[in-house]
C-alpha cells in the first residue's frame, strides 16, 4: 500500500485507528507505519493510534482522543470542572472516567490520565460535537459529584472551601432536580453531605421532592452508550 493510497480513504480522519486501515485495505504490513514514521509523515500517538503529521490539535481534539484511545471514557473530574468553568485553575492533562484500571498515557500531543470508577457509577456523561470530532464529557452536575466521590474528605467544609469552586457559574449551570436524582445513584453519605454544603455555600434551595430516575432531565449516557460509540475501536491493550 502506498501513502496517497493511504490517504485518499483516511487523510481526512484525525485519529486513525490502524486496526481499522487493515480491515479496510485487507491487510497492513506494520513495515510501511515505519517507514511513514520515519519519513515524517504520520505520527503514533498510543498504540494503534496515528495521526497525519502536520494537523492542528486544539483542546477539542485532545478531548476526542482521550475519548477513543483507552475507551470506554468520558472527560471528567478537572478537566470538565475546568471545562465548565468551576475551579479557576488550568488544566494540562486531561482527566477521564472509565470502567478500566487507572492508566496514564504519555503521547506527543499531550497526556491522558485515566481514573477508574465503578460501572454502576459511570453515567452522566454528555455527547459534544464539534466539526468532525466527538467526544464524551461529564454534564455539570455529574463533574461536581465526581469530584466530590474522589476527593478525601470533600464534605469537610475547610476541604471544600479551598476547592475555589465558583459559585457563580455553578448557580448558572446546574440542574438542581438532575443534581439530586444523580445524588440518589450515587448513595453516598460523604456525597450527599459535600452536595448540601455547596448548595448551602452558593444559597441554592435543594430541599424539595425526589424525581424517579426514568425522569432524569437532559442527556444521560451510561457505559453502554459509551462503549456502543467506541466498537470501532477495540482494546488497545490488545494487539
Amino acid at each position: 500500500m502506498k501513502f496517497i493510497e493511504f490517504l485518499q480513504v483516511f487523510g481526512d480522519t484525525r485519529l486513525i485507528d490502524m486496526r481499522n486501515v487493515s480491515t479496510c485495505f485487507n491487510g497492513l504490513d506494520r513495515r510501511r507505519l515505519y517507514e511513514w514514521q520515519k519519513r515524517g509523515l504520520i505520527l503514533k500517538v498510543t498504540r494503534n493510534f496515528y495521526l497525519v503529521k502536520g494537523k492542528h490539535l486544539d483542546e477539542v481534539n485532545r478531548r476526542a482522543i482521550a475519548s477513543v484511545i483507552y475507551a470506554p471514557a468520558y472527560v471528567a473530574l478537572e478537566s470538565a470542572l475546568a471545562y465548565y468553568n468551576f475551579i479557576p485553575e488550568a488544566v494540562f492533562c486531561t482527566v477521564c472516567m472509565t470502567t478500566r484500571r487507572n492508566r496514564k498515557i504519555r503521547t506527543p500531543v499531550g497526556d491522558f490520565q485515566y481514573r477508574s470508577i465503578k460501572p454502576g457509577l459511570f453515567f452522566g456523561a454528555r455527547v459534544i460535537a464539534h466539526d468532525h470530532d466527538v467526544f464524551y464529557i461529564s454534564d455539570p452536575e455529574k463533574t461536581l459529584l465526581d469530584h466530590f466521590y474522589f476527593t478525601p474528605e470533600a464534605d469537610n467544609k475547610d476541604v471544600l472551601a479551598g476547592m475555589r469552586l465558583n459559585l457563580e457559574e455553578i448557580r448558572r449551570v446546574v440542574d438542581v432536580g438532575k443534581l439530586r436524582d444523580y445524588v440518589k445513584l450515587f448513595a453516598s453519605a460523604k456525597v450527599s453531605r459535600a452536595v448540601h454544603q455547596l448548595m448551602e455555600m452558593a444559597h441554592i434551595e435543594f430541599q424539595g421532592g425526589v424525581s424517579l430516575p426514568h425522569q432524569l432531565s437532559g442527556v444521560v449516557v451510561r457505559a453502554g452508550d459509551v462503549r456502543a460509540s467506541a466498537r470501532a475501536y477495540p482494546d488497545p491493550d490488545r494487539r
